[in-house]
Protein backbone atom coordinates (compact mmCIF):
# COMPACT_ATOMS: atom_id res chain seq x y z
CA UNK A 1 0.00 0.00 0.00
CA UNK A 2 2.33 3.14 -1.36
CA UNK A 3 2.20 6.39 0.45
CA UNK A 4 4.28 9.26 -0.72
CA UNK A 5 5.38 12.17 0.25
CA UNK A 6 4.95 15.75 -1.30
CA UNK A 7 7.83 17.71 -0.49
CA UNK A 8 6.40 20.73 -2.39
CA UNK A 9 3.64 20.63 0.25
CA UNK A 10 4.89 18.91 2.83
CA UNK A 11 2.30 15.95 3.02
CA UNK A 12 1.54 13.31 1.85
CA UNK A 13 -0.04 11.55 -1.10
CA UNK A 14 -2.21 8.07 -1.82
CA UNK A 15 -1.27 6.90 -4.89
CA UNK A 16 -3.06 2.83 -5.74
CA UNK A 17 -4.62 0.49 -7.98
CA UNK A 18 -7.97 -1.17 -7.10
CA UNK A 19 -9.95 -3.27 -8.16
CA UNK A 20 -14.15 -2.43 -8.11
CA UNK A 21 -17.72 -3.97 -7.53
CA UNK A 22 -17.19 -5.49 -10.86
CA UNK A 23 -13.68 -6.66 -11.31
CA UNK A 24 -12.55 -3.93 -12.89
CA UNK A 25 -8.85 -2.37 -12.30
CA UNK A 26 -8.89 1.10 -11.59
CA UNK A 27 -6.53 3.89 -10.32
CA UNK A 28 -6.97 6.19 -7.39
CA UNK A 29 -5.21 9.15 -5.53
CA UNK A 30 -5.61 11.53 -3.23
CA UNK A 31 -3.30 14.41 -1.78
CA UNK A 32 -3.01 16.75 1.15
CA UNK A 33 -2.28 13.75 4.15
CA UNK A 34 -0.91 15.39 7.09
CA UNK A 35 0.52 12.21 7.97
CA UNK A 36 1.86 8.71 6.13
CA UNK A 37 -0.61 6.66 8.83
CA UNK A 38 -3.62 8.85 7.51
CA UNK A 39 -2.92 8.27 3.59
CA UNK A 40 -2.00 4.43 4.53
CA UNK A 41 -5.49 4.32 6.55
CA UNK A 42 -7.75 6.23 3.55
CA UNK A 43 -6.24 4.07 1.13
CA UNK A 44 -7.55 0.66 3.03
CA UNK A 45 -10.97 2.05 3.98
CA UNK A 46 -11.14 3.03 0.03
CA UNK A 47 -10.75 -0.17 -1.04
CA UNK A 48 -12.86 -1.64 1.63
CA UNK A 49 -15.80 0.20 0.56
CA UNK A 50 -14.87 -0.41 -3.17
CA UNK A 51 -15.85 -4.23 -2.47
CA UNK A 52 -18.39 -3.33 0.24
CA UNK A 53 -16.31 -5.30 2.98
CA UNK A 54 -18.18 -5.31 5.99
CA UNK A 55 -14.61 -5.19 7.93
CA UNK A 56 -15.25 -1.44 7.02
CA UNK A 57 -15.60 1.65 9.72
CA UNK A 58 -19.29 2.51 9.90
CA UNK A 59 -18.62 6.02 8.44
CA UNK A 60 -17.43 4.59 5.21
CA UNK A 61 -20.22 2.33 4.92
CA UNK A 62 -22.59 5.10 5.10
CA UNK A 63 -21.38 6.27 1.77
CA UNK A 64 -22.46 3.10 0.17
CA UNK A 65 -25.43 3.23 1.90
CA UNK A 66 -26.76 6.30 0.60
CA UNK A 67 -25.02 5.57 -3.05
CA UNK A 68 -27.24 2.19 -3.28
CA UNK A 69 -29.98 4.48 -2.00
CA UNK A 70 -29.58 7.52 -4.42
CA UNK A 71 -32.37 5.75 -7.45
CA UNK A 72 -34.82 5.33 -4.51
CA UNK A 73 -35.16 8.06 -1.76
CA UNK A 74 -35.69 11.97 -2.77
CA UNK A 75 -33.37 14.10 -2.75
CA UNK A 76 -34.55 15.66 0.36
CA UNK A 77 -35.12 12.03 2.06
CA UNK A 78 -31.67 11.57 1.28
CA UNK A 79 -30.67 15.26 3.21
CA UNK A 80 -32.35 14.81 6.35
CA UNK A 81 -31.40 11.05 6.72
CA UNK A 82 -27.70 12.20 5.77
CA UNK A 83 -27.90 15.19 8.77
CA UNK A 84 -29.14 12.49 11.03
CA UNK A 85 -26.81 9.82 10.59
CA UNK A 86 -24.10 12.70 10.65
CA UNK A 87 -24.95 14.48 14.30
CA UNK A 88 -26.21 11.62 16.21
CA UNK A 89 -24.42 8.25 14.69
CA UNK A 90 -21.23 9.20 13.33
CA UNK A 91 -19.54 11.02 16.29
CA UNK A 92 -20.04 7.01 18.27
CA UNK A 93 -19.81 5.06 15.21
CA UNK A 94 -17.84 6.76 12.93
CA UNK A 95 -14.49 4.61 13.06
CA UNK A 96 -16.09 1.36 14.71
CA UNK A 97 -15.64 -1.63 12.23
CA UNK A 98 -19.50 -2.87 11.40
CA UNK A 99 -18.43 -6.31 11.86
CA UNK A 100 -17.66 -5.48 15.26
CA UNK A 101 -20.78 -3.46 16.34
CA UNK A 102 -21.99 -5.26 19.44
CA UNK A 103 -25.79 -5.44 20.41
CA UNK A 104 -24.29 -3.94 23.68
CA UNK A 105 -22.42 -1.12 21.80
CA UNK A 106 -26.34 0.07 20.53
CA UNK A 107 -27.59 0.10 23.72
CA UNK A 108 -25.17 2.23 25.13
CA UNK A 109 -25.62 4.48 22.04
CA UNK A 110 -29.04 4.34 22.98
CA UNK A 111 -28.72 5.36 26.55
CA UNK A 112 -26.34 8.45 25.76
CA UNK A 113 -29.28 9.73 23.10
CA UNK A 114 -31.80 9.49 26.16
CA UNK A 115 -29.84 11.68 28.16
CA UNK A 116 -29.63 14.66 25.36
CA UNK A 117 -33.53 15.00 26.35
CA UNK A 118 -35.03 14.45 22.86
CA UNK A 119 -38.46 14.04 22.73
CA UNK A 120 -39.53 9.81 21.96
CA UNK A 121 -40.88 10.60 18.44
CA UNK A 122 -37.49 11.97 17.31
CA UNK A 123 -35.86 9.41 19.01
CA UNK A 124 -37.14 6.75 16.97
CA UNK A 125 -36.51 8.38 13.98
CA UNK A 126 -32.77 9.04 14.84
CA UNK A 127 -33.17 4.98 15.50
CA UNK A 128 -34.73 4.04 12.39
CA UNK A 129 -31.42 5.50 10.70
CA UNK A 130 -29.07 2.86 12.74
CA UNK A 131 -31.30 0.64 12.04
CA UNK A 132 -31.87 1.52 8.03
CA UNK A 133 -27.71 1.23 7.88
CA UNK A 134 -27.13 -2.44 9.23
CA UNK A 135 -30.74 -3.95 7.56
CA UNK A 136 -29.09 -2.90 4.22
CA UNK A 137 -25.40 -4.30 5.51
CA UNK A 138 -27.04 -7.52 6.34
CA UNK A 139 -29.50 -8.27 3.64
CA UNK A 140 -27.31 -6.45 0.29
CA UNK A 141 -23.64 -7.22 1.53
CA UNK A 142 -23.90 -9.92 3.65
CA UNK A 143 -23.44 -8.76 6.99
CA UNK A 144 -23.62 -11.80 9.28
CA UNK A 145 -24.21 -10.03 12.66
CA UNK A 146 -27.07 -7.44 12.48
CA UNK A 147 -26.48 -5.81 16.21
CA UNK A 148 -30.13 -3.86 15.71
CA UNK A 149 -31.94 -6.81 16.07
CA UNK A 150 -31.54 -8.03 19.24
CA UNK A 151 -32.59 -4.83 20.77
CA UNK A 152 -35.22 -3.04 21.85
CA UNK A 153 -35.57 0.08 19.65
CA UNK A 154 -36.00 3.64 21.79
CA UNK A 155 -38.20 6.38 21.03
CA UNK A 156 -41.81 6.11 19.77
CA UNK A 157 -43.60 6.06 16.81
CA UNK A 158 -46.37 8.11 17.85
CA UNK A 159 -46.46 11.16 19.76
CA UNK A 160 -48.85 10.26 22.87
CA UNK A 161 -51.95 12.31 23.19
CA UNK A 162 -51.64 16.05 25.26
CA UNK A 163 -47.88 15.38 25.15
CA UNK A 164 -46.87 19.67 24.54
CA UNK A 165 -43.26 20.25 24.41
CA UNK A 166 -41.98 22.71 26.67
CA UNK A 167 -39.85 25.52 25.21
CA UNK A 168 -37.03 24.24 26.86
CA UNK A 169 -37.87 20.64 25.29
CA UNK A 170 -38.65 22.20 21.72
CA UNK A 171 -35.28 24.37 21.53
CA UNK A 172 -33.48 21.06 21.82
CA UNK A 173 -35.15 19.28 18.72
CA UNK A 174 -35.16 22.13 16.94
CA UNK A 175 -31.17 22.66 17.13
CA UNK A 176 -31.14 18.91 15.54
CA UNK A 177 -32.86 20.12 12.11
CA UNK A 178 -30.89 21.95 9.40
CA UNK A 179 -31.65 25.53 9.31
CA UNK A 180 -33.86 27.15 6.51
CA UNK A 181 -34.82 23.22 5.76
CA UNK A 182 -38.32 22.58 4.66
CA UNK A 183 -38.79 20.73 8.16
CA UNK A 184 -37.40 23.42 10.14
CA UNK A 185 -40.23 25.58 8.25
CA UNK A 186 -43.32 23.21 9.27
CA UNK A 187 -41.81 22.53 13.02
CA UNK A 188 -41.04 26.29 13.32
CA UNK A 189 -45.21 26.87 12.04
CA UNK A 190 -46.50 24.09 14.37
CA UNK A 191 -45.21 24.98 17.55
CA UNK A 192 -45.59 29.00 17.34
CA UNK A 193 -48.99 29.09 15.76
CA UNK A 194 -50.45 26.06 17.13
CA UNK A 195 -52.10 24.89 14.14
CA UNK A 196 -53.31 21.83 13.00
CA UNK A 197 -50.63 18.90 12.14
CA UNK A 198 -53.58 18.35 8.68
CA UNK A 199 -54.26 21.85 8.29
CA UNK A 200 -50.60 23.01 8.10
CA UNK A 201 -49.50 20.49 5.71
CA UNK A 202 -52.47 21.31 3.62
CA UNK A 203 -51.24 24.90 3.28
CA UNK A 204 -47.50 23.95 3.41
CA UNK A 205 -47.93 21.34 0.18
CA UNK A 206 -50.29 24.45 -1.59
CA UNK A 207 -47.20 27.01 -1.03
CA UNK A 208 -44.59 24.70 -2.44
CA UNK A 209 -46.67 23.81 -5.45
CA UNK A 210 -47.59 27.11 -6.40
CA UNK A 211 -45.39 29.51 -4.68
CA UNK A 212 -46.13 32.42 -7.63
CA UNK A 213 -50.24 31.93 -6.44
CA UNK A 214 -49.93 31.76 -2.43
CA UNK A 215 -47.46 34.68 -1.79
CA UNK A 216 -50.27 35.05 1.04
CA UNK A 217 -48.47 31.97 3.15
CA UNK A 218 -44.78 32.96 3.10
Amino acid sequence: MPAYKDEKRNTWLSLFYYEDWQGNKKKKQKRGFKTKKEALEWENNFKLSANANMDMALGAFVEIYFRDKEGELKERSIKNKRYMIEAHILPYFENKKMNEITPSDIIQWQNAMREKGYAQTYLRMVQNQITALFTHASSIYNLSNNPCKRVKKMGKPDADKLDFWTKEEYDKFISTIEVGSRYYVIFEILFWTGIREGDAYGKIRLKLDKPSKYKGLS
